[in-house]
């Protein structure tokens, strides 16, 4: 799943986490330039004409781009509160060359990608029941021509491989973005930051929140950022 920094009372591996939130997953991305950079560096890279996956689409915020730019992409999204929001932005953008594939990442065997030109998995890996070591070991057994990992520094302590069978490391980048999330009024913020906590938030808690919290562009802002990491992996032979 495509996404920043969210509430964690449900396990964000589960689906329900994800059906559930939907609805902040939405309100998050549209108010988010989170993806921005991710989306310039892919530019460089696709040529028109790849086929590519994307492991854990969400709303598409990257398969949609990829599809705009001439490109046959399949959308790995299980969670159907998500492939809500992904039908929806096909619907709505006209987009054609775009599949979605509801299946898990851990269901699927790698001989079925065989060949493609770009396996995409952003802030995903880590979120399969089978983890990111052996999440991350199955996109390099697809052959795909390209691997494209993101995730974010902060969170996940992954090892970089310069060189993973045969395939070589050619470009890796970190840097700081802004995760700030956005609410159309307070009551916004109260049900978000309550209701997957499943408890009500402390007097303590508000008042750390509070000093967070700031005014911008007709919306409350939750302040924060994100380190994340893009690396990109070539195939040698």
């Amino acid at each position: 799943m495509t996404m920043g920094k969210g509430i964690r009372a449900i396990s964000p591996a589960s689906i329900e986490f994800w059906d559930h939130y939907a609805k902040w997953y939405k309100l998050w991305v549209e108010h988010t330039r989170y993806h921005q950079k991710i989306i310039e560096v892919l530019k460089r890279i696709i040529s028109p004409g790849w086929r590519v996956l994307d492991i854990g689409a969400g709303n598409g915020v990257l398969s949609i781009p990829i599809s705009h730019w001439g490109c046959h992409v399949t959308a790995l999204e299980p969670s159907s509160g998500m492939r809500d929001l992904l039908e929806e932005e096909i619907f709505k953008k006209r987009i054609k060359r775009l599949k979605i594939d509801q299946r898990f990442w851990e269901t699927i065997c790698p001989e079925e990608w065989l060949n493609y030109d770009l396996m995409v998995a952003c802030n995903s890996l880590h979120l399969t029941q089978i983890g990111i070591g052996e999440a991350f070991e199955k996109l390099f057994q697809t052959g795909a021509k390209n691997i494209f990992l993101v995730y974010e520094i902060d969170s996940l302590h992954f090892q970089l491989i310069p060189f993973y069978k045969n395939y070589r490391l050619v470009f890796a980048e970190s840097y700081e973005v802004e995760d700030s999330f956005a609410y159309h009024n307070l009551r916004e913020f109260l049900e978000h930051r309550s209701v997957f906590c499943r408890y009500i938030l402390r007097s303590e808690e508000m008042i750390d929140f509070g000093k967070k919290i700031f005014f911008r562009e007709e919306h409350l802002w939750l302040k924060d950022t994100s380190r994340v990491m893009m690396a990109w992996w070539m195939r040698i032979c």
